[in-house]
């Protein structure tokens, strides 16, 4: 057997001669690595059946959009975005932009586990709206939308034209939540088909 030492994390090995020991020691180092670094002192666990509301907004994407609105009142430009996660995630603080301008959005700005968040782009003020989110913009025939964290990282982006969104449909994912963007039959709030 060597007597060739070698250095792994702090620890001198021989070669050859001690592989089990090295094993031994590993296995439980890395374990107690592992948990240590998952786990957080200062993290509160939610009580069973309650919402956690801090959860990453990770799980939102961009799911659909429709920019060929006709009227702000009753046929707004509009994009719907998707909450993937088992848990609600309140997006107050995130921002969303299209080419141009930025938002940040509201303190209501909550989307239930599986759920959707309507986002109206009519340029119109909220006016207080608790169940509606208003844009102060619209969306173009030729245009990018964008779902920003509180830092200003991209979570979620998409971007279309006249081509890819064609009049009267929208521009979503199919499947719902994870496939690409394709032109669709608007299904605000709904599970895309």
């Amino acid at each position: 057997m060597s007597s060739v030492t070698e250095t792994f994390a702090g620890q001198i090995v021989e070669k050859n001669r001690n592989r089990q020991s090295l094993r031994n020691w590993l296995i439980p180092t890395i374990t107690l690595l592992f948990t240590v670094g998952c786990s957080e002192s200062d993290a509160s666990t939610p009580d069973a059946g309650s919402e956690d509301l801090s959860v990453s907004a990770q799980s939102v994407v961009i799911n659909e959009l429709y920019p060929h609105g006709t009227d702000t009142l009753t046929d707004p430009d509009w994009v719907e975005l998707k909450n993937l996660g088992q848990s609600a995630v309140n997006l107050s603080g995130y921002r969303v932009r299209d080419d141009k301008t930025f938002f940040t959005l509201p303190a209501q700005a909550t989307i239930p586990a599986g759920g959707y968040l309507i986002l109206y782009c009519d340029d119109a003020p909220d006016g207080g709206a608790s169940d509606r989110v208003h844009l102060p913009f619209k969306l173009g025939s030729q245009d990018e939308f964008y779902l920003l964290d509180p830092s200003g990282a991209t979570i979620s982006s998409a971007s279309w034209n006249a081509v890819t969104a064609p009049s009267e449909k929208s521009y979503g994912r199919l499947p719902d939540g994870t496939g690409l963007f394709i032109a669709l039959t608007p299904t605000r709030s709904a599970r895309n088909i």
